[in-house]
């Protein structure tokens, strides 16, 4: 598919005419939000919120792009933080952030390297009533678009965009991708 993007209109050229994902798309395959607010901030934080938080400081420096958290340790905090009948509510807090950071670094926001998640997810995490307002879903589709198109100028490829979107597109939108599945259909379309 990559060979097949054309950065100046955003879209795929195949012989059957030009596609791309869409909004409607993001929302009908994943189930994210595409209205609300905006999904931004600065990639520069105070280590303290990362402390705050998740309660531990894992912010590593990235240089130009930002600071970012490694996703091993974010794996080996999540494993490490056990709840029971007795947990806080702060706990689950930690655990539900802490799970979501890995979520955004592996699924939907992926980095070039593939072993870090940037910080400035984290703060977005801060409060979860506000949390469910941003529009996830245009930030994943952008964030797509963003490595189609600088890898299709390339000669080697490091795409980072969410592959899982990508896929589950190809195959709702070309049948003869499609592998058999008789299961039906629920929402997201995705999990079929």
């Amino acid at each position: 598919m990559l060979e097949r993007w054309r950065p100046e209109t955003d879209t795929f050229h195949l012989p059957i005419g030009e596609c791309t994902v869409t909004l409607e798309d993001v929302y009908m395959l994943l189930g994210l939000p595409v209205d609300g607010k905006v999904v931004n901030g600065s990639v520069q934080q105070p280590n303290s919120q990362c402390e705050e938080l998740l309660d531990r400081d894992m912010v590593e420096s990235g240089g130009a792009r930002g600071q970012g958290i490694l996703l091993t340790k974010l794996k080996n905090h999540y494993a490490s933080l056990e709840l029971n009948i007795n947990s806080s509510e702060q706990d689950r807090v930690v655990k539900a952030r802490t799970y979501l950071m890995i979520l955004f670094g592996t699924l939907l926001f992926p980095e070039s390297t593939g072993n870090s998640v940037n910080f400035m997810y984290l703060y977005l995490l801060r409060d979860f009533e506000k949390t469910r307002k941003y529009s996830w879903g245009s930030a994943v589709l952008a964030h797509l678009y963003s490595s189609l198109c600088k890898n299709a100028v390339k000669e080697k490829c490091t795409f980072y965009g969410c592959t899982f979107l990508l896929q589950a597109w190809g195959w709702w939108r070309m049948e003869s991708l499609n592998p058999v599945n008789n299961n039906t259909f629920v929402f997201p379309y995705a999990t079929k």
